[in-house]
């Protein structure tokens, strides 16, 4: 075990008078060129837009009846953004589908001229739901057919439309 140790001891000295040795006999002056490497990326940009809190739909004497100013919103000051999805999921009620309607509890929503099939989502197009220039606002118009046996009722949550945004390339 001394041995070992006493071993150990005279590596490190030998192993230190190496190390001293190199500088010893360095030159007194060097001379290195380092390169400065930039890179700048400017890919960043963060969705900046405003959707609808909700989509509305009342039935008045049996007329349905929607808003007429919801739109989803581009707040950037740079940089287009498109509707990439949209579903809608049933909520108190079913979702149906919107070209031949039928069931209790059932709603069917048309939005830019795309309609339900049934919960899920709906296959939009680029000319449903086209880019969304900076600061600029896509209008949604949209309809619904609801069932009869909805009965009365406010503010009852029947469907939920998601959005899925994403920036334009």
């Amino acid at each position: 075990m001394k041995l070992k140790t006493i071993t150990a001891i005279l590596l490190a000295i030998a192993t230190l008078f190496s190390v001293s040795c190199v500088t010893a006999f360095a030159s007194k002056e060097a001379t290195a060129s380092v390169p400065v490497k930039l890179t700048i990326a400017n890919d960043y940009r963060s969705i900046s837009v405003t959707v609808p809190a909700s989509l509305p739909v009342e039935i008045y004497n049996g007329t349905v009846v929607t808003a007429n100013n919801a739109r989803i919103t581009n707040n950037a000051k740079v940089g287009s953004v498109k509707v990439k999805a949209v579903a809608v999921n049933d909520g108190d009620f079913k979702v149906g589908n919107y070209d031949s309607f039928s069931g209790s509890k059932t709603i069917a929503l048309k939005i830019n001229g795309i309609v339900t099939k049934g919960s899920g989502s709906m296959e939009i197009s680029q000319s449903a739901f086209p880019n969304i220039a900076p600061t600029e606002s896509l209008p949604l118009s949209y309809f619904a057919k609801v069932s009869k046996d909805a009965g009365a009722m406010k503010d009852k949550e029947v469907a939920k439309v998601i959005f899925t945004i994403s920036l334009v390339d």
